[in-house]
């Protein structure tokens, strides 16, 4: 198995362990995280110390690297990672729970995190280091950007486009046809029925 390094120690890294680990495609060879002492663990995985190993780690010939870290409303922090690792020349594979439901047709991205209990339906769209979390359903049709998190239980209808950095809370609904702009955020459990400009926060049902 191909090793690969996590970039981030916290809860949303525990998922992806429990994931990678379940797909068996994968050995992971440690954490790294700035806030964690070195040669801690998390769920078994060794710190190995902050992140300025990355190049370090990657001359010693660990080229695949996970973003490990997840995002409460500001994706800003994960695209800066993605971005680090990409210039340094990791690669950041796709990671597909194998109890997701996804089309056969589904475009991929590279760096996404498609989490158990999804469902991600035909003629769809995933951006580069995109979280589709928890039990998050994406219907036929969407567009998904870049550096997007679609939280757990969020459900997103047909033919909607969601741009680059947008972030749908936790429960939320959008109805089919909807354009969520870049860095929008949709507060939980919103219900939205309108377009969402750039660089907003809607809330509410109906959102505003």
């Amino acid at each position: 198995m191909k090793k690969i390094i996590l970039l981030g120690g916290g809860g949303h890294s525990r998922v992806l362990i429990d994931l990678i680990i379940g797909c068996s495609e994968y050995d992971i060879a440690g954490i790294l995280d700035p806030q964690m002492e070195k040669g801690a663990k998390v769920s078994g995985i060794r710190v190995l110390g902050k992140d300025d190993m990355l190049t370090e780690l990657f001359d010693t010939g660990v080229k695949d690297i996970c973003i490990a870290v997840g995002s409460i409303k500001d994706n800003s922090k994960r695209r800066m990672l993605y971005e680090k690792v990409k210039q340094i020349g990791f690669s950041v594979p796709a990671l597909l729970h194998p109890k997701a439901v996804i089309a056969g047709d589904l475009q991929i991205s590279e760096g996404v995190q498609i989490m158990a209990g999804s469902v991600i339906q035909t003629g769809s769209s995933i951006g580069e280091n995109t979280i589709i979390n928890t039990g998050a359903v994406i219907d036929h049709d969407n567009k998904v950007g870049r550096h997007v998190h679609i939280c757990p239980g969020a459900v997103v209808s047909g033919g909607c486009i969601i741009e680059d950095g947008a972030f749908i809370g936790a429960g939320a609904t959008v109805i089919q046809g909807i354009r969520i702009g870049k860095n929008a955020i949709v507060a939980a459990g919103s219900v939205v029925i309108n377009d969402v400009p750039d660089n907003s926060t809607v809330i509410g049902a109906p959102a505003k």
